[in-house]
Order: C-alpha cells, then structure tokens, then sequence
C-alpha cells in the first residue's frame, strides 16, 4: 500500500508539473524565457543541480544552461552543437569519471542522444535518451555523478536535448523515467505551441498597431502633423514591452515624440519613404534591458513590424501631400482665373476712367489759360492738371501691361522700357524702404521686343525681390550689352535662396512664399516670355547673400515671322 501511495504522489507531482509547464506556454513567452522558467521548474523538481536545454527556434539552435548557483548561459547556434571531441562515452564505463570533470562531458552525451546513436548503449532509455547512473569512488573527483539526457520529441522528430545532472545518485527506476520522458515531450509540444501563439500573437500585434495608423491617417480633418503625432504614441503598443518603449518620428525636419523623456538604452529605425525617397524615419527604443535572455533587444517579429508601419507612414504622407497639392492647385487655378478676369476688365475700366481724366484735365487747362485767377488758384489747377496727367499715365501704363492681344514685336529702347515698367511700382518700393539703384547703359542698341511683355518680365522680376525684402533692402538695376546680347541685371540684397530651391523656382506653381503671397506663376511665366524671345533667364543666389537675375535678349530680335 505505502509503495502505490508513493506512486500516485508521484503521478501527482508530475501531473502538477505538466500542468504547470503547459500553464506558462500560454502566456505566449518568447523562448528563452519559457525554456527558463521551465529549467527553474524541473530543477526545483527534480533535485538536480544542472538543467540543460538544447532547443530549435525558428531559425537556429539556441543552448540554455542553469545550474543551482543561479548561473544561467545563452550561446546561439546555426546547428544543434557539436562536441569539443570525439571520443565514445558509452563504449565502457572506464572512461566516464574522466569525462565527467566538465561540461564537455555533456556536449559529447546530448549529441549523441540528438544523433540517435545512443540508443545503442547500455545507458539507452527505452525513448532513445542516456541515464549514466554510477557508483564511483570516492577519491575520483567528478562534476556530476549521475545525468539524464532526454530528446525533445516534437512529431516523430528529435527537436533536441534536456539534460539533468545531480552531484549524487539519480535515477533508477525506468517507470521515473518513463514519467520525466513525458514532462520533455510535454515541454516539447509546449514550445511548439507557445512559438506558434507567440507568433500568431505579435503578428495580431503587429496588424492591430497598423491598422491604428492607416485609420488614424484615413481622417480627412486630421493634418499630416496630427497623424504623425498619434502614430508615435500609438506605435509602442506594438512592441513586446510596451511600458518601457518609446518612440520618435522625424519626418521633413519636425521631431514628434511620444512624451518618455528619457534616452534609450536600444534603438531600432527604418525610414519613412514617399516616392521611394526617405523624407524621415520611425525609431524605436527599450528604455531598459528585457528580463528576456535574448542577447538580441529586439525581436524579428518588432523589426518586421516597424518596417510596416513605416511604410504606412509614408503611403498617409504621400496621400496627404497629394491632396494638400490638389488644394494648392485649385486655390492657384482660381487665382490665376481670377487674374485673367481682371486682365479682361482692366481695359474696360481704364477707358472709364479715362474720359473723366480728360475732361477734368481739359477743362483745367482751359481755365488756366482764359480763366483770369488769381496766383493760388492758379497753383491749385496746376496741381490738378499735374493730378490727372499723372492719373492718365498710370491707366496707360496698365492698359500697356495688361493688353490681351497677339505679341506686337518692334524695336525699342531697353532702358525706356525699363522705366516705363518701373513707374507702376516706384511707389510701391518707396513705401517697402527699398533703395532703387539704376546703372544703365546709355548706348544700347535696340533690340525687337514685345513691349508689353517686356514690362511683364520686368515686373514679375522685381516684385520678387521687394518680397526677398520684407525689412528693405536695396534694388540695383543694370543694363549692359555684349557683341551678342542685350543684358538686364536685377541684383536684390534679400534673403537669398536655398539650394534646395533653386532648381524648382521656375517651376508653376512652386513657391517658398506663404498664403496669399504668390501662385508660383511670376517666373515661370516671365521665363516663358524671355524664351519666347529666343533670350534666356539666369539667376545666381546664396541664403544671406541675395540674388540676382540676368536676362539676355539677342541683339536685332529673333528670325521669327511676325
């Protein structure tokens, strides 16, 4: 009766230890630390001073080694280990208390259980392990008396190898062994099972953490900057140990951050591309070290899934650019609609204003010459005739500037042209405190030219180094001529451009101003002019330093038919 009583005590304790083993693969651990848990666990029942783990991940052989002093060891291995040499352990007992003065002795047993050969020795158990039990003197000194090497058995596969180790006597009751061959194939299938959930959980992680973002960036109210900051606080989830990760998107020089201020001890990134172009990164980091025995921070599944999600930042980047681009092109479309109203009505209401400008002018030149009045009343008229004779120039000059008709080219004078484009905007650069350099060449020849076109170039070019200026500066304008060309130079002492830049600027509808300051459409179209003229446009600048335009024009016109 006591002998059953003891087996179903044992039963029970290897039920309980089954149960506890299955218990922990749920929890869905990585690997290390389930195999050391496990090692905690059969050491604990065991009595044994050593547990020995050799085990198959998902790509490679990891080795897990613990022993009753708390020391613990991790080694990675392409294959399952082979052993420092190849002497036979099992060919006779002789040589085992030799072999048992380290932990090579172990290396050369759990290939051999691993290989299959040792179901050829006197030491086989009956499921293919090594139970080398022995008496030996007490003056041989030996690390372990007794071991137990058992094969982790997954679907009729040796996956690998759990060695036990006692300083005395082990096992010799096959039915105990029988029971801790169970355990093995219990941890076995649990590392299956665990690696399969762990898997299928990360991968629900990962697809989880995605889908947050792509919802987050699929709000159309929500600004590029708004998503990207979401993103950062909602990415961390996604990572094994969330209370402890932290998270940084950079992206077209703006930094979002997560709020964790505190330096990572590891960091993982991957950029952020838009038009396979890295416009930023996403970065990860562990603020502290994982009780994971892994010498790697970060697991295959967390890289994977930081690789996604910066992909999906970049396709919501490249939505969202799309769009602010539609809308940017739109607001330019009406503008420029706009523009060319007002091109259609400038004509119109300059020949408006233009009758009563000559009445009032007509009537004040006669009462100034038959009216018989006084000296201050003859000041006042001619104020007035000043008044309209100035207002007459203007609506001139704009009918000039905004004429809709086919280019009419004829030869003309640069630098009477030139002024004649400056007087509508004299005012405006007086009042922007800018200083007005003129230098020109007083012995240009004429060139063939489209005159209201010319004054288009002039004043889309000067325009945009008063808005270069916004604190006043200085304008020089220069005319000059080589056997070939007539030049126009317009040097501003603004903020310059950047390097970035310089090669879009004559691009529609690109433009480094703000809202409501420009379409983009100013030198676009006064190269198109320049060009149409068989001239061309350089432009030469440094940020600080100001920039400067040099328009060439052919000397005698183009060979065109008009």
């Amino acid at each position: 009766m006591e002998n059953e009583h003891n087996v179903l005590e044992n039963l029970r304790k290897f039920h309980n230890l089954s149960f506890s083993l299955i218990t922990m693969a749920e929890k869905g651990q990585v690997i290390g630390d389930y195999f050391e848990n496990a090692a905690k666990l059969l050491m604990e029942f065991s009595g044994a001073e050593l547990v020995s783990i050799v085990a198959r991940g998902e790509r490679r052989y990891f080795r897990f080694r613990f022993t009753n002093q708390n020391k613990r060891e991790l080694t990675k291995l392409d294959s399952f280990p082979e052993p420092a040499f190849k002497r036979d352990p099992l060919s006779s007992l002789p040589c085992l208390p030799g072999l048992f003065t380290d932990l090579s002795a172990i290396d050369v047993l759990e290939n051999a259980v691993f290989s299959g050969s040792a179901q050829e020795s006197s030491f086989a158990t009956k499921s293919g392990g090594l139970n080398i039990n022995c008496n030996f003197a007490p003056d041989i000194s030996t690390l372990y008396r007794s071991i137990l090497v058992l094969p982790i058995r997954f679907k009729n596969e040796v996956a690998g190898t759990i060695t036990l180790g006692w300083c005395s006597d082990g096992l010799t009751d096959d039915f105990e062994m029988e029971l801790y061959q169970f355990i093995v194939d219990v941890i076995g299938f649990s590392r299956s099972h665990r690696q399969a959930k762990f898997m299928l959980s990360e991968r629900i992680k990962e697809l989880e953490t995605i889908y947050k973002i792509s919802r987050i960036g699929s709000d159309p109210d929500k600004s590029l900057e708004d998503i990207m900051q979401e993103a950062v606080n909602t990415i961390p989830f996604g990572f094994l140990h969330p209370d402890y990760t932290c998270c940084k998107i950079v992206y077209l020089n703006q930094t979002f951050t997560d709020g964790k201020n505190q330096l990572p001890l590891y960091t993982i990134s991957e950029n952020i591309l838009v038009g396979n172009k890295p416009n930023g990164y996403v970065e990860a980091g562990y603020l502290k070290k994982s009780g994971s025995i892994y010498k790697d921070p970060f697991l295959k599944e967390e890289q994977s899934m930081l690789k996604a999600v910066a992909g999906e930042l970049g396709h919501i980047a490249a939505r969202k650019h799309d769009e602010l681009e539609k809308e940017r092109l739109q607001q330019q479309l009406l503008h420029a609609d706009r523009l060319v109203t007002v091109g259609q009505l400038t004509a119109g209401i300059a020949h408006e204003l233009n009758e009563p400008l000559e009445g009032i002018l007509g009537f004040a030149q006669l009462i100034k010459k038959y009216g018989n009045v006084d000296k201050t009343v003859d000041k006042d008229l001619e104020k007035i005739i000043k008044a309209a004779l100035h207002g007459r120039e203007i609506i001139r000059k704009l009918m000039l500037f905004s004429r809709q008709a086919p280019p009419e080219k004829v030869m003309v004078d640069i630098n009477e042209r030139i002024d004649d484009g400056l007087y509508l905007l004299e005012n405006r650069i007086k009042k922007s405190k800018i200083k007005l350099i003129k230098d020109y060449d007083i012995n240009l020849p004429l060139i063939k030219i489209d005159p209201a076109q010319l004054n288009q170039v002039l004043v889309n070019l000067v325009v945009n180094a008063i808005q270069a200026m916004p604190e006043g500066g200085e304008i020089k304008l220069k005319t000059a001529s080589t056997i070939d060309d007539v030049l126009i130079i317009i040097n501003d002492s603004g903020d310059g451009i950047d390097l970035s830049d310089l090669e879009n600027i004559f691009l529609p509808f690109y433009t480094t101003k703000g809202p409501g300051e420009g379409a983009g459409l100013g030198l676009p179209v006064a190269l198109g002019i320049v060009q149409s003229h068989r001239g061309t446009i350089m432009v030469d600048s440094e940020p600080g330093k100001g920039t400067t335009f040099t328009v060439k024009f052919p000397i005698g016109g183009d060979n065109d038919n008009d």
